[in-house]
């Protein structure tokens, strides 16, 4: 692989600074290009608050972070709300994602829009930043499958020449989703990576933590394709699978109760309240189960207020 890096990874709901442009300051539209173009004015309309380097908070920014240092590369941040980003470009705070539950889901379901079909329109006015990026040299890609799925139609337009200095970093699910001629780029982590001193963590910043593993510590960036493939395999071949663990089954009254412990913690924000619940927590609670529990508490509060 040549020697200048680009590194992209996904952009994070917890922020330094709290979000001055909301989904919810939007009216209904009649269509995602309504959608996308109120929004846009909206977000780029905010104060700026500082690099995106800064914004973003959490493990999997830092370890991007440590990466590229390590590196010396730039690197740029795939975002629902403002598109492919710089690190060090200067943006706004705002509230607007593609985790499950979130508001956005929740408006592009209601159109009949898919993920991609947003990223296609919030990024018209130069489109795919992506795949134009890639384009211009050697990229290490860490996204969740969410995130992969929002960039799919851009990252369909890479070309065979170009993949081969790609290395794609994600879940099972997210390699799964990748278009087949983009499959030899990911790079085959898989949940073995928890057994790995140093480099357990949540399902949330998995791609990240194999991203920093596959450079740090197996200095496997300069490597061919395939060469930096089998050196993943190698790595991971004696690791043992972690053990599924049930989670603890709570009534809804005590799940509501845990939740509003965390409340303030986590700004009432339903994709990092579950991911409290499932992953520090290591209570039971189904998507659906928990989005009505969520949703009682927040209806409470708004009678109450």
């Amino acid at each position: 692989m040549p020697l200048t890096v680009t590194v992209v990874t996904s952009c994070t709901q917890r922020k330094a600074v709290s979000a001055s442009a909301d989904l919810d300051c939007l009216p209904a539209t009649e269509g995602l290009k309504a959608l996308a173009n109120a929004w846009r004015s909206l977000v780029f309309s905010a104060p700026l608050v500082g690099t995106a380097a800064n914004l973003y908070q959490g493990r999997s920014i830092s370890d991007t972070a440590t990466v590229a240092t390590h590196l010396s590369s730039q690197w740029y941040v795939v975002s629902a709300g403002l598109g492919l980003v710089s690190a060090e470009q200067p943006v706004p705070s705002y509230d607007c994602t593609v985790a499950n539950g979130s508001k956005l889901c929740n408006r592009l379901a209601h159109l009949r829009a898919s993920d991609a079909d947003w990223w296609s329109a919030l990024t018209e006015s130069q489109p795919h930043p992506l795949s134009r990026l890639i384009s211009q040299g050697p990229t290490l890609l860490a996204l969740p499958s969410s995130y992969l799925r929002m960039v799919l139609q851009d990252l369909s337009r890479v070309s065979r020449s170009e993949a081969e200095y790609l290395r794609i970093f994600t879940s099972t699910a997210g390699a799964a989703i990748v278009p087949d001629r983009l499959t030899a780029c990911v790079m085959p982590y898989d949940d073995r990576l928890e057994s790995v001193p140093g480099y357990s963590g949540t399902r949330t910043d998995f791609a990240q933590r194999a991203l920093r593993h596959f450079v740090l510590k197996l200095n496997a960036t300069r490597l061919p394709r395939d060469e930096a493939r089998e050196r993943v395999k190698t790595a991971l071949l004696r690791r043992p699978r972690p053990s599924r663990t049930q989670g603890v089954r709570l009534s809804d009254d005590e799940i509501c109760k845990a939740l509003l412990t965390q409340w303030t913690r986590h700004e009432g924000r339903s994709t990092r309240l579950l991911r409290y619940l499932r992953d520090e927590a290591g209570i039971s609670c189904e998507q659906k189960r928990f989005s009505r529990i969520w949703q009682s508490i927040v209806s409470g509060m708004k009678v109450r207020s």
